[in-house]
């Protein structure tokens, strides 16, 4: 695991994908082993990426210690994911000299990834892929330009509503 950290403290300074690029292997080191639980967290390559690109954030919301869940992992990353976009998008705007309201473009991107985690789960998927998605936005475009298909998608989705209230597990 060691030459992991190492590795993603040289990757991180970089590529610069963060605001810690000031954090030395050691400081990795000696702030998980602070946080116990992280450790067996840590044994899923996946989380170990993760949890060592939030850590930084995490330690500031929790005290020395404290068990912390890989749903806070999750949140944490997520949060941090959405802040550094956010802040790209913010940045291209203004640009092109175009007023943002940056809690207004965050709340957007939390929206849309809370439907899509919402669409996954009632898909029983795990993963998502761009191509999975593009009708549903498209349709959400679509709805957004056309009253006519508004309509149409509210009544689809009322049928849904009809048929899983009554527990048939059926997709129009």
């Amino acid at each position: 695991m060691n030459g992991y950290i190492d590795k993603f403290v040289i990757m991180n300074k970089k590529n610069k994908m963060n605001d810690n690029l000031d954090w030395t292997i050691q400081q990795y080191e000696t702030t998980l082993k602070n946080y116990p639980n992280l450790n067996k967290m840590m044994e899923e390559p996946f989380l170990l990426q993760m949890i060592l690109t939030v850590l930084p954030s995490l330690i500031k919301q929790h005290p020395i210690g404290t068990k912390i869940s890989k749903a806070q992992v999750y949140e944490a990353f997520n949060e941090q994911w959405i802040d550094i976009h956010v802040e790209n998008i913010a940045n291209k705007l203004s640009e092109l000299r175009i007023q943002t309201n940056i809690k207004k473009i965050k709340f957007a991107f939390q929206q849309y990834c809370q439907d899509l985690g919402f669409e996954m789960f009632m898909q029983g998927n795990q993963v998502a892929t761009e191509n999975d998605y593009k009708g549903y936005e498209y349709n959400n475009i679509w709805s957004k330009l056309d009253p006519t298909m508004e309509m149409e998608i509210k009544h689809i989705d009322e049928k849904k509503i009809e048929i899983f209230g009554n527990n048939i597990s059926m997709v129009i």
